[in-house]
């Protein structure tokens, strides 16, 4: 069994952003102070959120330049740490559609280890940190990101996690499995960072696993034939289904939500240019996009049949290709056999998730010492990298206190 002191799940931004001020990569204030080694429980009792302390640190005020970082790095001493992922640098952003947009610009997307305005420089690209940025820039850039700060090594990926233990010694026992060889990994320190979708919903319904149906989409060209059925309701579903229409193909779009919460987020969604073009699609009324809403698939059969309830009326359907994107849940499974609270977030966008209850001067959680949730996972984060990246300096920095306390 190999051990290490800490090890991250997840490959993501989140998990990123706690490994780079692991291995060393601290940030210091103007006054030349180590801010890892900041009293964060000190700072939330005096009424301020050490989170949002953060990220006005990487994103101040809007008077200041995009791309503006008022942290200085240096280099430290790194900490035995290991990533342990089913994916390579960028995490679930790999597995993502080829040209998917994020839902904010650029410099919301980047890690303040190296921003992105560098990035730029260094690779002679001219991203616009104001816009927003697609799949293909942003995973360039956390591949980057990973090689740059000396994090390549320390990537285990291609390790899919089977199960999680906490001994009474305090240590963490992770058991995975690569290439199908068993692998067990212990630890001091455990971040939960493996994302909100790191287990694929399904639907449930007889005949879910024949060949004409696909649990994901990436690009157009993975489609032959005329006729796709999309499965969905939420961004990747609306982007599969508008990138496929406009390559001249008839969609059927299946969805158990009301037509009224469709158009809210559509409406509320014009920033965005496949947005903009579902306005012109739904004004126009297309005739080969067949918008079935408060509909849900009864089963699927041999021929590429598809039969669904509309209405309370059963109809079948066939199709070249069916594409399901329900999208997925945090695999909390793996912590089954630890106690833990969690709580109900939401935003605007019929993103939910559970978020595991933790103390916000450090996000540990509040029933299990030296067990972290990275990103999304974490109460009182926001549901964008901006939003929960100041969240890595938390986790780093109480981890890093912590060692330095016991030696």
């Amino acid at each position: 069994m190999s051990h290490h002191e800490v090890i991250i799940l997840g490959a993501g931004p989140a998990g990123l952003g706690v490994a780079a001020s692991l291995e060393g990569w601290h940030p210091y204030d103007n006054h030349g102070k180590n801010l890892i080694t900041m009293d964060t429980k000190s700072l939330l009792g005096s009424g301020i959120r050490p989170i949002v302390h953060f990220r006005d640190l990487h994103h101040p005020e809007d008077n200041t330049l995009y791309g503006s970082n008022r942290f200085n790095f240096r280099k430290n001493n790194r900490v035995d740490w290991i990533i342990l992922s089913d994916d390579a640098a960028g995490g679930l952003w790999n597995n993502v559609p080829s040209n998917q947009l994020t839902l904010g610009p650029a410099n919301w997307m980047e890690l303040s280890h190296y921003p992105m305005k560098q990035f730029n420089y260094d690779n002679h690209t001219n991203i616009n940190l104001r816009e927003i940025i697609n799949k293909n820039n942003l995973l360039s850039y956390y591949k980057k990101f990973s090689k740059k700060l000396n994090l390549d090594h320390h990537i285990y990926n291609e390790h899919k996690i089977i199960s999680i233990e906490k001994k009474q010694n305090s240590n963490f026992i992770i058991c995975s499995k690569y290439k199908d060889i068993k692998k067990e990994y212990s630890c001091k320190y455990l971040v939960f960072a493996l994302g909100p979708k790191s287990i694929k919903r399904k639907l449930g319904v007889p005949g879910e696993n024949f060949d004409y149906i696909n649990n994901s989409y990436t690009k157009p060209e993975d489609f032959e034939g005329k006729n796709i059925t999309i499965v969905g309701g939420g961004r990747s579903s609306d982007w599969a289904a508008q990138e496929l229409f406009d390559k001249g193909k008839n969609i059927t779009y299946i969805m158990r939500q009301k037509e009224e919460n469709h158009s809210r987020l559509i409406q509320e969604s014009q920033f965005l240019d496949y947005y903009k073009r579902w306005h012109e699609i739904i004004s126009n009324k297309k005739k080969n996009m067949t918008l079935l809403y408060e509909s849900k698939v009864i089963r699927f059969s041999k021929n590429n049949q598809i039969t669904y309830e509309n209405n309370l009326k059963q109809q079948t359907i066939k199709s070249d290709h069916v594409i399901i994107e329900i999208g997925g849940l945090p695999n909390y499974d793996l912590l089954k056999n630890i106690n833990l609270e969690f709580h109900e977030k939401y935003d605007n966008y019929r993103f939910q998730l559970l978020q595991m209850k933790v103390h916000q001067h450090s996000f540990e959680s509040i029933n299990v010492s030296n067990l972290y949730a990275g990103g999304y996972l974490a109460q009182g984060t926001g549901l964008s990298v901006i939003g929960f990246h100041a969240g890595s300096f938390l986790i780093s920095g109480d981890i890093i206190k912590k060692i330095y306390a016991n030696n």
